[in-house]
């Protein structure tokens, strides 16, 4: 299938369903579309829920869409007219699936993209319950765009697990789509650590990873290695009170030279055509720890750098009369990347040589960085992508994102919390914590799309309730709508921190 490149819009602010039927009623488009039968909307067969598209702007934004292949079918089907000016499909930070079962759920949906009377305001917006705060950031909203960012990961999901058609999201079809590889990394350090230099120079207490090839993992739970360090001398107060680790032996004599040296070894990336997802919790530690390991941190990029879209013909025409939205993010390294390569430029380690993550056939994956922070290949000039040396994942912020919390706690296993997974941060081991940050990761991206998949953990709190944290709940004030919200992430420019004061020091 072809990368779709225009999609329109269902429901909501100057939607394109509205030339449909009856304009600002959604009843009679909901019917037609829950009771259209065809492969176009229902890929997977009669029975089967309808699958549309959800987009979401730069700043955060979101749409229902349909492919203009969907809206041929549904348009010829029902003897209606095309919609004119179609969203284009560089317009949108993230395209990916959206499922409905049941005319309730759809009926749902575009309820929180009812738009209030505006009769005496010049300049018309989106003011629904669903947009009106991220239309209030602006065109570009915050940096990183973490909503776009949590639908990209479960787009990469659904890729390398073969439950999605690329075209329809409007990209080409990725070479890599039968294997990722992803590492799932965390970092313990002392909690009660307040120094100022404690990212330059970390009290680390112990390291875990865990090294998985997906799909394969998901398939079958195999597993490449699980390795679990604990720091000589920096063992925590009351150890017989640690889990113990349970997915092998654990290195009691971590020093630091043997950590840098196994973080060489296992970010030495040799396989072809396999994109690497780092997975991280505590992103500015363990990048900190990376790049004192010499591993090129700076190289590292969003999930999103690994889709390449289909571009839409450049036609001249009228301004449209739709809100303009914002220009593509950079899709360069972040600018806490850019900060860790500075304040390591200046800090070389003698015994450590720059190393980049290598993979076969090239001479090295982060051999040129351009602008953009896309790297210059011979694989350009066939009009594909260079893969890039690594994607990083910021889970807690994931969760933070889709559980609408500015704070989670500094532990992996407050984070699991937050998102309703049973976990005991008392019992620390971050080579068990990496494992659980594998699975709160595929937990979120095997799941329904943000909105709706923060409704379906709130339904399902932790039971009994955990004693270390509040539950995260829906407000009970009427004149309150739980749809109308920023998350933390994107009202702070500059990221939001876990507000640690919260936590005792006992709990690390």
């Amino acid at each position: 299938m072809e990368p779709e490149t225009d999609y329109y819009q269902i429901g909501g602010f100057r939607a394109h369903s509205e030339e449909w039927f009856q304009m600002y009623d959604d009843k009679p488009t909901i019917d037609a579309i829950m009771n259209y039968e065809g492969r176009e909307l229902r890929p997977g067969g009669t029975g089967a829920p309808i699958e549309l598209v959800l987009g979401i702007l730069h700043n955060g934004a979101s749409y229902v869409l349909m492919t203009s292949h969907q809206m041929w079918a549904f348009t010829r089907k029902h003897r209606l007219r095309p919609p004119r000016r179609p969203w284009k499909v560089d317009r949108f930070a993230s395209l990916s699936p959206i499922y409905f079962a049941t005319k309730n759920d759809l009926q749902d949906k575009l309820k929180t993209y009812k738009v209030k009377s505006q009769k005496n305001k010049k300049d018309k917006e989106d003011n629904s319950p669903a947009n009106r705060g991220f239309i209030q950031l602006g065109e570009r909203g915050a940096p990183g765009n973490p909503r776009a960012d949590f639908e990209n990961q479960r787009v990469l999901y659904r890729m390398f697990m073969k439950s999605a058609t690329a075209g329809a999201l409007g990209l080409i079809n990725p070479p890599w789509a039968n294997a990722v590889r992803v590492i799932s990394i965390v970092v313990n350090t002392w909690h009660k650590d307040r120094r100022r230099e404690r990212y330059d120079s970390p009290s680390i207490i112990d390291v875990g990873w865990t090294d998985v090839m997906m799909p394969q993992h998901i398939e079958s739970g195999q597993v490449t290695e699980t390795v679990h360090i604990k720091m000589k001398g920096l063992a925590l107060t009351n150890e017989k009170d640690n889990a113990p680790f349970e997915h092998g032996t654990t290195n009691q004599e971590g020093t630091v030279d043997i950590l840098y040296s196994e973080m060489r070894r296992l970010f030495t990336h040799d396989a072809t055509n396999v994109p690497l997802v780092v997975l991280v919790h505590d992103e500015e530690i363990v990048r900190g720890v990376l790049a004192r390991s010499g591993i090129d941190v700076g190289s590292f990029t969003p999930v999103a750098a690994l889709f390449q879209r289909g571009q839409p013909q450049k036609l001249l025409h009228r301004r449209s009369s739709r809100s303009p939205s914002p220009r593509r993010l950079n899709a360069g390294p972040s600018h806490s990347s850019r900060d860790y390569e500075r304040r390591w430029k200046h800090e070389p380690r003698d015994d450590v040589k720059p190393f980049s993550v290598k993979q076969e056939g090239r001479s090295s994956s982060s051999v040129c960085i351009k602008e953009d922070g896309m790297k210059l290949g011979p694989s350009q000039q066939n009009n594909t992508i260079p893969l890039p040396a690594g994607c990083i994942v910021n889970v807690q912020n994931m969760v933070r994102t889709l559980m609408r919390v500015a704070q989670t706690g500094p532990s992996v296993q407050a984070t699991a919390q937050r998102m309703n997974i049973p976990a005991n941060p008392r019992l620390p081991c971050a080579g068990n914590e990496c494992h659980l940050l594998l699975n709160m990761w595929i937990s979120m991206v095997e799941g329904r799309t943000i909105d709706e998949q923060w409704m379906d953990r709130l339904a399902h709190p932790i039971q009994p309730p955990s004693p270390t944290i509040d539950p995260v709940q829906l407000g009970t004030d009427e004149d309150i709508d739980p749809n109308d919200y920023i998350p933390p992430s994107m009202r702070n420019a500059g990221g939001t921190a876990a507000q640690e004061d919260d936590w005792s020091d006992d709990d690390w």
